[in-house]
């Protein structure tokens, strides 16, 4: 008469467990600071374990050079190598954590 009732149960239980989970690692992922710096060191970006763009940080030199293009081309430098590093801190950081087991990560 109840059969299935348990499985039902479970899952629920299970996706708690894992809502559980996604919030502790959110929190983990956004404590982490990840920098990338333009080949020219003249501009830095940083970025959290979550992507989100924490701070831009610009040298006089490159400000005083009043080149657009150069300023661009640095902050698009810096900002891709703070990008690779967070996605590989981020996976680094999720199979530290056990990742989601059944969910294939």
């Amino acid at each position: 008469m109840f059969g299935g009732g348990g499985n039902k149960f479970e899952m629920l239980k299970q996706m708690k467990k894992m809502r559980s989970q996604v919030k502790t690692m959110e929190k983990e992922l956004q404590s982490l600071n990840f920098v990338g710096v333009s080949k020219n060191k003249l501009l830095s970006v940083t970025l959290d374990g979550k992507f989100n763009l924490k701070a831009v940080n610009i040298e006089d030199e490159l400000i005083e050079k009043k080149d657009k293009n150069l300023l661009e081309k640095s902050f698009q430098e810096a900002f891709s190598k703070a990008m690779q590093d967070a996605q590989a801190g981020a996976a680094k950081q999720m199979q530290a954590m056990g990742g989601f087991p059944g969910l294939g990560l």
